[in-house]
């Protein structure tokens, strides 16, 4: 489909559009199309729900989209799902949302870590507003599942049986560097996941719990990175590898 501009608008919204298949746009909506963008009525505009689908839609008069009955393009989840813990930290995380999402994570765990500092805000709806105009710039279907915060002593035996687990560290000697360790990951996962500490690092206590439980440090880097810049490090990984696996097993069928 020819490139056009895109809203991400949730699925609710979508399915109260009128029998004619208009949707009433909120104030938002009709600023950034009509303001920003300079569309006129009869512009065309793609919508995403979010959730794998995708309409080509034309603007109305009155502040209104016209949506065909049925999506022109359906997308199914990439598998395995990759996910991002990230601790809070003091500075970096609106960069980390969008980057993240940009890159491909499909699940983004906040974590309130011991050495997590006081100033390390929790934003869910500033990050969630990331998350959409991202989803809306790189043109992705799926947005990224933003979980309830959540400590590290509980978040650590959260993840489900089939998931495999990753937590990022520096001071553990012979640690595996985290594309070696995916390689040895398979495409049946149900989620990938990589745990990224606070500014301090993590408390000895927190991380030997993580180890207990299954997780399995891995290195990032030979220096020690800001955890931003570890988050996207990690996520560029895991991305790459994500999408070569996938081309490979399309090859081989």
């Amino acid at each position: 489909m020819a490139e056009l501009r895109r809203l991400m608008i949730e699925p609710k919204r979508l399915a109260d559009r009128d029998r004619n298949g208009c949707l009433v746009l909120r104030d938002d909506e009709r600023h950034y199309l009509r303001r920003v963008l300079r569309l006129r009525p009869g512009a065309p505009v793609a919508v995403v729900d979010g959730r794998g689908h995708l309409w080509e839609g034309w603007l109305q008069e009155e502040g209104q989209l016209l949506l065909p009955g049925s999506c022109t393009t359906t997308t199914p989840a990439k598998t395995p799902q990759l996910g991002l813990a990230i601790a809070l930290v003091r500075r970096g995380m609106d960069d980390v949302m969008r980057m993240a999402c940009e890159l491909g994570v499909d699940c983004i765990q906040p974590l309130q870590a011991e050495r997590s500092t006081p100033q390390a805000d929790y934003k869910p709806e500033r990050w969630q507003l990331i998350l959409k105009e991202a989803v809306e710039q790189c043109e992705r279907l799926w947005m990224p599942q933003l979980l309830p915060l959540a400590s590290t002593g509980d978040w650590w035996t959260m993840p489900g049986d089939h998931d495999s687990l990753a937590i990022a560290t520096t001071r553990l000697e012979e640690l595996t560097a985290l594309e070696p360790w995916l390689q040895r990951q398979t495409l049946k996962e149900s989620c990938i996941w990589l745990a990224i500490g606070p500014e301090g690092g993590w408390d000895p206590l927190e991380q030997a719990q993580a180890l207990r439980e299954g997780w399995s440090p891995i290195s990032l880097s030979e220096d020690i990175l800001r955890s931003s810049t570890a988050a996207i490090a990690g996520v560029t990984t895991l991305s790459s590898w994500r999408r070569t696996t996938l081309s490979t097993e399309q090859t081989h069928c």
